[in-house]
């Protein structure tokens, strides 16, 4: 281990693909993983990919606009991002998709119903087909780095199309027949065959892959120029010299508690990625001098905590996407009050869960709670509980909304006003609040099997089950600024020469926004795709 052309830290889809797309262009090219198996947050990713203009629309019947795109994501970014950085990205995404599926075999085909996360913003596509799925991975074809293949939190392999399908809140419904044999054969879905195939991609070109070997330091040239990076390996410090350059892929900063404290400005409490992500990249590029952007930002998850659950020795906490739409149930704070409509999509109710009171001095709506009835529960999944499954000890259980909100400490006045009201609006269908089940967003997340409508319905009667809902992330999003090359800039002007970065250890092309299912992967892996051009050059 002594040096390469390029040099990628991190090997989630965003480092997999710079590796790929540099291999492909001649360089010689070595990853390096802190943890023991490969694949980052982007294991654990639902693998979809958010890419405007995409050419599988066309099997949609279809069509979308560059200028739509920008003018949605002009919103979005709400003037925080300079317009040629998501510009390059809307012009670069189709072509990276293309290169990437000619090199692995991956195969896409547009979500037909999966709508933009902001449906009615001007711009957005509210009836489907940006978001892109992938099919699965046979594992058997990495050889001996089949077992260094990150498994994702459930394991199992299926493909987020048949999640819609077969419904992500009724475990109890799902073909497990053919889960298990997919299982016995190695297959897998998701944010694993996404990575499976580029792991593949980066072994067929011939890349140099190590696991255990976090990178700690940046090496710098005499002119200040990044010259490679110091990892350890085997317990042992290295040097791993880059002839044209390093490209950090490393994930963000989440599981770092005073980075978050520091940085994000909101109570994150339940990060649902590899607890790897300690900002390992985000340290080398502020002591490299790097310009930071979007530090206050994440990508941001309401999610749930199944007592006792873990994953790579951490607390496992599991998003809510889908269960917050579900007729049945509401989401109150401490207040007994509703604050938001719990259909939206996860990464804006995240900013809702970290608003700040400044009267109280405290998060108004830390801690909350989503609260259902007894239909609910014999109806859905939650988390790891299905319908069948003995009630667990971290479900709140009461027979009245009375003793419901003694046992939570909730103030009772409120919460009675606020069910009666509630139940008034679910019974019409119509939130006069909150607009729960207006956005074609809404109604994709329900459940079209409940009339006359898909979000909204009266809880009916005890027992009355609460649990809490905590402000997680799926990773942070705010790091080093880059150029519309993935060249790191510096903060006192002009680039860092041979410092590059993509996906969630840099700042996000989008800002505070998060345009759609899959944007983050898109932008990670188009950003690690510029870079892979710029050092090719």
């Amino acid at each position: 281990m002594n040096e390469a052309d390029v040099v990628v830290v991190g090997s989630g889809a965003s480092g997999l693909t710079a590796a790929l797309i540099a291999a492909d262009a001649g360089l010689s090219v070595t990853v390096v993983e802190k943890a023991g198996v490969f694949g980052g947050t982007s294991v654990v990713s639902g693998g979809s990919i958010w890419a405007p203009c995409n050419r599988w629309l066309a099997d949609l019947g279809r069509t979308d606009s560059r200028e739509d795109a920008l003018a949605y994501l002009k919103t979005i970014t709400m003037g925080r991002v300079e317009e040629e950085r998501y510009t390059i990205f809307v012009d670069t995404v189709n072509p990276m998709l293309d290169e990437v599926v000619a090199l692995t075999g991956i195969s896409f085909e547009a979500n037909p119903h999966h709508p933009d996360y902001q449906p009615d913003m001007a711009g957005a596509m509210a009836g489907g087909g940006r978001t892109l799925q992938g099919d699965l991975f046979d594992t058997t074809l990495l050889g001996d780095l089949q077992p260094k293949l990150r498994q994702a939190h459930s394991g199992v392999p299926i493909t987020r199309l048949e999640v819609d399908e077969w419904g992500q809140d009724t475990l109890d419904r799902w073909d497990w027949a053919l889960v298990a044999d997919r299982v016995s054969k190695g297959i897998v879905g998701m944010g694993a065959a996404l990575v499976g195939a580029l792991l593949h991609g980066c072994q067929s070109k011939g890349v140099t892959l190590h696991t255990d070997t976090p990178a700690r330091r940046l090496i710098r040239g005499a002119d200040g120029s990044v010259a490679g990076v110091v990892v350890e390996h085997e317990g042992v410090e290295q040097e791993l010299r880059a002839r044209r350059g390093v490209v950090l892929a490393s994930g963000g900063f989440e599981w770092n508690k005073t980075l978050v404290d520091q940085f994000l400005g909101a109570p994150l409490t339940a990060p649902s990625s590899p607890p790897h992500n300690t900002g390992d990249g985000l340290i080398m590029a502020m002591g490299a001098g790097a310009m930071l952007g979007n530090m206050n930002q994440a990508w941001w998850s309401p999610s749930i905590y199944v007592k006792g659950d873990s994953y790579d020795g951490a607390p496992l906490y599991r998003p809510t996407s889908s269960l917050r739409a579900l007729p049945g149930g509401i989401i109150v704070n401490k207040s007994g009050r509703r604050f938001v409509d719990e259909a939206m999509n996860y990464n804006d109710m995240g900013k809702a869960l970290a608003n700040f009171d400044p009267q109280a001095y405290a998060y108004a709506n830390q801690p909350c709670w989503l609260i259902f009835d007894q239909r609910f529960r014999d109806s859905y999944s939650v988390a790891t509980v299905t319908p069948e499954t003995p009630t667990p000890s971290w479900f709140t259980v009461a027979d009245s909304y009375e003793e419901l909100a003694g046992k939570l400490g909730i103030d009772k006045d409120g919460f009675l006003d606020q069910m009666k009201r509630y139940n008034d609006y679910a019974a019409t269908g119509v939130d006069i609040e909150f607009h729960r089940g207006e956005s074609t967003y809404d109604s994709y997340r329900g459940d079209a099997r409940v009339t006359p409508h898909r979000n909204l319905r009266p809880l009916e009667g005890g027992p009355y089950y609460a649990v809490e809902v905590l402000l997680g992330a799926l990773g942070t999003n705010g790091g080093p600024q880059t150029d519309t090359t993935g060249n790191v800039l510096a903060a006192d002007g002009g680039t860092i020469k041979g410092l590059y970065a993509a996906g969630n250890v840099a700042a996000s092309p989008f800002g505070p926004g998060y345009p759609g299912a899959g944007a983050t992967l898109a932008a990670g892996m188009t950003y690690g795709y510029l870079s892979a051009k710029a050092l090719a050059r």
